[in-house]
């Protein structure tokens, strides 16, 4: 897989006008694939912009992945005012980390903090009702999940005893628009997930990340792009570009919606939560991945994807994508 590159060059650099053909394609589930590679890491994010919890199975529903009742970043971290506070403005949330306990709970830790503990199935009992939270423009009405929550978050990211608050997502359907940068029809409302910044899954694959390094004078790993699904091909590099239907085992089939739109998160560090003093890996990937076409500024690497049939997914399953004839 080293060795590729050479043929790349038409590929890569002129870009990702594999968006369009498929915008009038009908919404029907293939009934050929063929094998592509297999899911080398399965990832849940309960609390946005904070640490990960890596997974060996999973279920794949609507409003993203879920193991038990802790779902993808269906809990977020707002200021007072409602607006929604991100690693792009405090890097060190990424230190913030997560650990499954039991079906519903969660610990979380952080440098020079005690421990915290969360538990889903308890949300409501300290919770201090409903309040308004504003998401890049989008005013949502989450649940705001207490006083022990918010004091132990705002002291690790704002070195004060008050200022943020966490809150839950409440409901079992996506409520936020589709982003303007993708086209309805393909990207439905019900993609957008609970707090995710585009839609409720993320793929990325390895090979990808291994051609971009080659580019890269400090090495970044597949982690720094936060995707729910990191994956191992047998084909080329950016191939995933153009996949219309992709199925993880035997039963999760995904649409693939367009490129995931790059923003300043992955030029931090997700170990150290350190930005690189030159802007990378967005700085290079703005010179070959910009989306022509599109409102965006920002390049795409990795693809969003919609969720067409539920399903468990594991550690190890084979991904498979529409056999076109």
């Amino acid at each position: 897989m080293a060795t590729i590159g050479i043929g790349l060059g038409v590929t890569v650099i002129s870009g990702i006008s594999y968006l369009y053909y498929r915008y009038t394609k009908k919404e029907v589930i293939p009934t050929k694939w063929k094998l592509v590679g297999k899911l080398d890491e399965l990832f849940l994010y309960p609390v946005k912009s904070c640490g990960p919890i890596e997974l060996d199975e999973a279920v794949c529903e609507n409003l993203g992945v879920r193991k038990g009742d802790i779902k993808d970043r269906a809990l977020m971290i707002i200021e007072e005012s409602g607006q929604v506070v991100t690693a792009r403005q405090y890097p060190h949330m990424f230190k913030i980390s997560p650990k499954v306990v039991g079906r519903s709970k969660l610990i979380f830790s952080a440098p020079g903090m005690k421990d915290l503990h969360f538990d889903f199935a308890a949300l409501g009992d300290d919770s201090n009702g409903d309040i308004e939270a504003l998401i890049y423009g989008f005013t949502a009405t989450v649940l705001d999940c207490g006083e022990i929550y918010h004091k132990w978050f705002s002291q690790f990211i704002l070195d004060k005893p008050d200022g943020l608050k966490l809150v839950y997502y409440p409901y079992s359907i996506a409520t936020r628009p589709i982003d303007r940068d993708y086209v309805e029809g393909i990207f439905k409302k019900q993609d957008t997930g609970t707090f995710h910044d585009q839609s409720s899954y993320h793929l990325m694959n390895e090979t990808t990340v291994q051609e971009l390094n080659a580019r890269l004078k400090d090495k970044v790993p597949i982690s720094q792009f936060r995707g729910n699904f990191n994956i191992r091909t047998i084909g080329e590099p950016y191939e995933e570009d153009y996949w219309d239907w992709i199925r993880i085992g035997d039963q999760a089939i995904f649409r693939n919606l367009g490129p995931c739109y790059r923003c300043i998160l992955p030029n931090i560090n997700p170990y150290t939560a350190e930005r690189h003093t030159e802007a990378e890996p967005l700085k290079t990937l703005r010179k070959y991945r910009d989306v022509k076409g599109t409102r965006s500024k920002a390049p795409g690497l990795g693809i969003q994807l919609g969720l067409r049939a539920e399903g468990v997914v594991k550690k190890g399953d084979c991904i498979y994508v529409e056999d076109l004839p």
